[in-house]
């Protein structure tokens, strides 16, 4: 038995065919455009590598596995400056600062009033951050992988999901949400092994501004008592 194709159908069909055979090199096309999770990475890297100095508003969200549906939000100004100095200000909820001078971490709340100063802790947070300065490569200490940007609400842009390759780091991976544009970090997002989450949302960012030393020095107030960490 023969069945007959009319032209229209056979129209039809040829149509189909043409437009699925299109998507599928059009898909090709995107596959191939659309930069690697190494690429990204190398070109993150470039970004901060050509920043002298950096200054950001951010919002901090922390949600703790424990208490469920709580989040803790605070607000400030972030600057880093070459040479791994950097000095976090927290404006909301409460007033406080975070200062690494090149040698020691600083932190001082007004409100208590005290001050600690450690070397360790320093130490520490420059490694962890230092590709910010572009003094550590990413790649060093982190396998990247490229997920479904538009899974993590994203589309705009990419994001890497970094495993710490040191077995005793202490958090699980990190999430970095990168411009499209210029490969700028605009969020971050810290897992700790008890699946506790820290996002850092970074907002008017402006580099190469020529921010002065001093803002990364810290004198504790008269009658504020220091409280000294642990050597490195």
């Amino acid at each position: 038995m023969k069945i007959k194709c009319s032209k229209p159908m056979l129209a039809m069909a040829l149509a189909v065919s043409a437009t699925a055979l299109l998507g599928s090199v059009e898909a090709a096309y995107a596959d191939e455009t659309e930069p690697t999770a190494s690429q990204i990475v190398d070109k993150v890297q470039d970004f901060y590598a050509g920043v002298d100095d950096y200054k950001a508003a951010f919002v901090q969200t922390t949600a703790h596995k424990m208490f469920s549906g709580r989040l803790e939000r605070g607000y400030g100004t972030l600057m880093f400056k070459k040479g791994g100095l950097m000095r976090w200000e927290y404006k909301r909820p409460d007033e406080k600062y975070f200062i690494y001078d090149g040698t020691f971490l600083w932190i001082y709340e007004p409100a208590v009033p005290q001050a600690f100063k450690g070397a360790a802790d320093a130490e520490r947070l420059r490694r962890a951050l230092a590709f910010l300065t572009g003094e550590g490569k990413i790649k060093d200490e982190y396998k990247a992988k490229k997920v479904k940007s538009e899974r993590y609400g994203f589309a705009k842009g990419f994001v890497l999901k970094l495993r710490p390759k040191k077995k005793n780091s202490p958090f699980k991976h990190v999430e970095l949400y990168v411009d499209k544009k210029d490969y700028h970090v605009v969020r971050s997002v810290v897992v700790d092994h008890d699946n506790n989450r820290n996002r850092l949302d970074f907002s008017n960012v402006k580099t190469n501004n020529g921010l002065a030393a001093g803002l990364f020095e810290f004198t504790p107030p008269k009658g504020v008592p220091v409280i000294e960490g642990p050597a490195q």
